[in-house]
């Protein structure tokens, strides 16, 4: 028990490490991701910068040529980044244009300076010395000033798909590997409880086979001391050592009831179940033990071994009275619960302790003259039968033994 208490809950870390690994995953393809688009971003300024400097250069030299010429030369160049461009005055009048001249996708200005001697040029209706002098008239920092607009493509500046796609990727992953560290890590808790429930049984197959051994090397003997005892008992009855010979005889009659629960730990009949009614068993072990008192008894059909019910029965109930105080009575109620039925031996003593599950291990009690069997059988039977028996604390103090049993559908 204490090893399995112990032992590291790998359902509950491996899910942890998991979900530290996918953690660190994401935060990775985030950190890339914004990298890429920080580098995608500068490259796509310095290509900007780049046209505006040879935008710059051109209308400087243009002379009297058109700058829409220009403006059309440096969207051939920008392509497929820049849609269109856009050159204006400092007062925003369009002196040319070139490509698309929406800018809901987004865009760039940038200051040009072609200097004071520009001239020439063509854009919207007037004069082109007129228009050229507008854009050089906002005083002295204002001459040959222009602002260049570059409208741009809605993906200028983004990283490629497959870069785009590195974080949801990285999420994806991550559930993924928190899903499969959940499950093998059930996997493994299940195994290591699989492989201790085997280690248990083959202890448990050990332990009896070397009990049926001994018990079957001791019956005999046993047999023939009772059954001298029991002679010496007839020839001297009324003497004063009558009173010793029969208390050998009851120890006789004990370590064969000893044995007798050895042989059954060993080898328990298998079972041959019938449908049986669980009011009349119990109303039936009260009837026969004057410390047991009934309570509330539902009324149920289960499909299991009679015998089998009366020996659980009877070895809880002994449990019981054993730990029960003196004029304390045992209880013993049914419940029914959906689909199973509840049987519940209540006492008063000193209740299942903090590991009721260590009373089920063989030869494990706390009772002076116990063997340590009696809740081990009783649990192998049940189990035998579908049902299975529990240790638990009693509200107000004391102990309730609880067998738990499938009834019969429709009854």
């Amino acid at each position: 028990m204490s090893e399995t208490n112990t032992a590291p809950r790998w359902d509950l870390l491996l899910p942890l490490i998991a979900a530290g690994v996918a953690g660190l995953m994401v935060a990775l393809a985030f950190l890339s991701l914004y990298a890429f688009r920080q580098r995608e971003a500068l490259a796509l300024d310095g290509r900007i910068f780049g046209l505006a400097h040879d935008a710059e250069l051109r209308l400087r030299e243009s002379g009297r040529e058109t700058p829409g010429k220009v403006l059309e030369e440096i969207l051939v160049e920008g392509r497929p980044e820049v849609l269109g461009l856009v050159l204006s005055d400092p007062n925003n009048d369009v002196l040319a244009r070139a490509g698309s001249e929406a800018n809901e996708f987004g865009s760039r200005t940038v200051d040009l300076f072609v200097g004071p001697g520009l001239r020439g040029g063509s854009g919207p209706p007037g004069p082109p010395t007129e228009r050229w002098t507008r854009g050089q008239a906002a005083g002295p920092r204002g001459r040959g000033r222009l602002v260049l607009e570059f409208i741009l493509d809605p993906s200028a500046g983004s990283p490629p798909w497959a870069i785009r796609l590195l974080l949801p990727a990285a999420i994806a992953v991550s559930v993924g590997l928190i899903a499969l560290a959940f499950l093998g890590g059930r996997l493994l808790v299940r195994q290591r409880r699989e492989a201790l429930h085997e280690a248990q049984q083959r202890r448990l197959e050990a332990l009896a086979r070397a009990g049926a051994g001994l018990a079957h090397q001791l019956r005999t003997p046993l047999a023939t001391i009772k059954g001298s005892c029991q002679l010496v008992g007839e020839q001297i009855e009324g003497s004063s050592l009558f009173a010793r010979i029969q208390t050998t005889v009851g120890q006789a009659d004990r370590m064969e009831r000893m044995l007798s629960m050895l042989l059954d730990f060993a080898r328990p009949p298998a079972p041959q179940p019938q449908p049986t009614e669980i009011r009349a068993l119990l109303q039936d072990v009260a009837a026969h033990r004057s410390r047991v008192r009934p309570g509330r008894i539902d009324t149920a059909v289960v499909n299991a071994d009679p015998e089998h019910l009366a020996q659980i029965i009877d070895n809880l109930v002994d449990n019981a009275e054993a730990f029960s105080p003196s004029g304390e009575r045992v209880e013993i109620a049914a419940t029914l619960q959906r689909d199973r039925i509840e049987i519940i031996i209540a006492d008063r003593g000193p209740g299942p302790g903090p590991d009721p599950e260590e009373l089920f291990q063989p030869y494990v009690t706390t009772r002076a003259d116990g063997t340590g069997l009696g809740l081990a059988i009783a649990r192998t039977l049940a189990e035998a039968n579908d049902g299975n028996v529990i240790l638990r604390p009693r509200e107000g103090g004391g102990c309730e033994a609880v067998l738990t049993l499938p009834v019969v559908q429709g009854n």
